[in-house]
């Protein structure tokens, strides 16, 4: 069984070196794609690992074309399954150990078309249990992907860009009659949004909370997607298209009120209203 491995950068700060080589022994390789606009600081020492494939065409082209192309790549090479990592991500050795031989010695994997893990922004304890349920959906980063099925069930929907492409692929993997197994106590290191210790007006100022807050950029392609992937699953499954509105809304509302960037979003979520309604997908165009 082959596994390689995806991480897809932009900007990327020096530690993501290390966060890469927190996962590096475990893949035979690993394809890198730089969505910067220009050459990193650390693409020098990148490139002299041997198991790095790097590419970069200066082109911010999102998270899911260069997963198709990392897909695409990895089949062609007879790869069985291909590791999806985020820049700001990374396992410990302990953790990695035994996402693998859950992973390994899993039952009947071939019908599988994702396995995750949990996550959070600080380390977490992983247990020596292989628990696992059937869920709804996962993270990419962390995932292992089945690229025996990746064809049938259609890739990774590119007029998304960002932001909701793995649930999307998630929620059309369970549609075609596959798994979707996320083992419970297993833990990678991962940050959604940016954390802020803020009061909002909801407890009138008096009580500071730690929040994951989104950028208005990102608040942008959430609500355009939301939008977009309700009309999708419209007539086919309003279980997902519920889970997603939901689920989009109260991390917009969570970035509205602890953000501190309140006009901004407004002016985001409008302009993603407007963009959806005319039909522009994919990366947002510039404002002039």
């Amino acid at each position: 069984m082959k596994v390689a491995a995806v991480v897809i950068l932009y900007n990327p700060p020096q530690d993501a070196i290390s966060n890469i080589q927190s996962y590096y022994d475990w893949v035979d390789k690993i394809f890198v794609f730089d969505n910067s606009e220009a050459k990193s600081a650390i693409q020098d020492d990148l490139i002299k690992l041997s198991k790095i494939e790097f590419y970069q065409d200066f082109k911010n082209e999102g998270i899911a074309r260069r997963l198709n192309q990392a897909c695409e790549m990895a089949i062609k090479e007879q790869y069985d399954w291909l590791l999806t990592m985020d820049q700001d991500s990374k396992f410990n050795e302990n953790s990695l150990a035994t996402y693998f031989d859950c992973f390994k010695n899993y039952q009947h994997k071939e019908k599988v078309a994702m396995f995750g893990t949990s996550f959070s922004r600080k380390k977490q304890l992983t247990s020596p249990s292989c628990a696992a349920i059937n869920a709804e959906k996962l993270i990419t980063s962390g995932s292992l992907l089945n690229l025996s099925l990746f064809t049938s069930i259609g890739g990774f929907d590119e007029k998304l860009f960002i932001d909701a492409v793995d649930y999307d692929y998630c929620f059309r993997a369970k549609m075609t009659g596959h798994e979707v197994v996320q083992f419970l106590n297993i833990y990678i290191l991962h940050t959604v949004g940016n954390e802020a210790h803020r009061s909002s007006i909801k407890t009138l100022y008096l009580i500071r909370k730690k929040k994951e807050v989104h950028s208005p950029l990102r608040c942008y392609y959430m609500y355009r997607n939301m939008l977009y992937l309700a009309i999708k699953y419209k007539g086919q499954n309003k279980k997902y298209s519920k889970q997603i509105k939901d689920y989009v809304l109260s991390r917009i509302k969570v970035s509205f009120l602890y953000g501190r960037t309140t006009i901004a979003i407004v002016k985001q979520l409008m302009e993603a209203k407007s963009d959806f309604k005319k039909g522009k997908m994919g990366k947002k165009e510039a404002r002039t």
